[in-house]
């Protein structure tokens, strides 16, 4: 499966219409560049395909990402994709960061 149907598989999935959209509109832009380059014949122009794909989906995940969370309820402090904070170092952890707030 590439990565043209995992988006559309995004399309589907999400519920909130201007996630869909989004995740319409990249795949729409993606597969014209593509038609433009091969019908050109030139070599790829990354910088366009980064501000006009890379970049956007990017941002998409992100949202979703977030609409994820949302959903879950939690009240999640840590980053997914982080390891927690060792019981015998929490206490430590948190003093630090208060300070880190107050600036002291």
């Amino acid at each position: 499966m590439n990565w043209s149907d995992r988006l559309r598989d995004v399309e589907e999935i999400v519920d909130d219409p201007q996630l869909r959209a989004e995740a319409a509109r990249i795949r729409e832009e993606a597969r014209e560049l593509r038609r433009e380059m091969l019908n050109s014949q030139a070599p790829p122009q990354w910088d366009i395909i980064k501000d006009r794909v890379a970049n956007p989906l990017t941002q998409l995940q992100n949202r979703v990402a977030e609409e994820l969370l949302k959903r879950t309820g939690e009240d999640v402090r840590v980053p997914i994709d982080k390891d927690p904070v060792p019981t015998q170092y929490e206490n430590a952890v948190r003093r630090y960061y208060e300070r880190l707030g107050s600036s002291q």
